[in-house]
């Protein structure tokens, strides 16, 4: 790849990445707010042992990354024994066509020489299942038109299984407390892994909570392997369901959240 460099990440060095996953026009103080509670949660993960690896283009610029762990680091609802999983793969659509996602992907899997086999849990418009099907992924488990689970095993003939785990704790109201029938509860459930779920995640429940006093704005954060056990899938949930699959429009938040107070019954119990 000319002009593209491809290397493992330090844990010191998470910014030089990370850096590519914070959303235009964030503001200097807010970047560097950001960008340190991603390096908190990478230097967790790299304890543990999680790998991350970049592409870089000439002065330095990443364009591509890729993230690799052990499950028991993964901050993912994913159970399996002797596994490790792909949390993240993503390149710039300007680096596109250089090669630099099947590079990533080589070097993740030779990271994980030593597993029984590497999981990925995909969605609709984010790390599509047919890219991990050319280096050997085999679908093993998909929620309708939701999330897909992924599983390349490193002998073929391994029993080794991975499943999605539904979460044994369910959103839909506090612990300890009753909603009244005319509010709206919307809760972010997300990792720190990635500077840009940490500020979408925050922007969607900042937008709820400036529609009406009747709505309830909560974050659940995902630090480790045992939350993601317990909270489920990262995503947006309204009154206990996940409305969404996918990237969230403004619009479509707002007149979900509109709709349910106009209309209390719709709200699941």
């Amino acid at each position: 790849m000319h002009g593209v460099e491809v290397r493992e990440i330090a844990p010191s060095s998470t910014d030089d990445i990370n850096k590519m996953c914070v959303m235009h026009g964030t503001s200097h103080e807010a970047s560097i707010a950001v960008l340190r509670e991603s390096a908190d949660a990478h230097r967790q993960g790299a304890a543990m042992g999680a790998r991350v690896f970049g592409a870089f283009q000439e002065g330095g610029e990443p364009v591509g990354r890729i993230e690799i762990m052990p499950i028991e680091a993964a901050p993912v609802p994913l159970e399996g024994e002797g596994l490790w999983v792909i949390r993240c793969i993503w390149v710039l659509d300007k680096a596109k066509g250089l090669g630099i996602a099947g590079s990533l992907m080589r070097l993740a899997l030779d990271a994980a020489q030593a597993s029984r086999g590497v999981a990925v849990l995909t969605y609709p418009g984010w790390m599509p299942p047919a890219f991990f099907e050319r280096f050997g992924f085999e679908q093993v488990e998909q929620k309708a038109g939701q999330a897909a689970v992924l599983l390349r095993k490193a002998n073929p003939s391994d029993s080794c299984e991975v499943s999605l785990v539904s979460p044994a704790a369910r959103f839909g109201r506090p612990l300890g407390a009753q909603l009244p029938r005319d509010t709206v509860l919307v809760e972010a459930v997300f990792g720190l892994r990635c500077p840009w779920v940490i500020q979408q995640y925050r922007r969607y429940l900042s937008i709820a909570g400036s529609i009406s006093d009747r709505v309830i704005a909560r974050e659940y954060l995902i630090r480790d392997h045992s939350d993601a056990l317990l909270l489920g899938e990262e995503n947006l949930y309204m009154d206990g369901v996940a409305p969404f699959a996918g990237p969230i429009r403004r619009e479509q938040l707002e007149q979900a959240i509109r709709s349910r107070l106009a209309d209390p019954e719709t709200r699941s119990r």
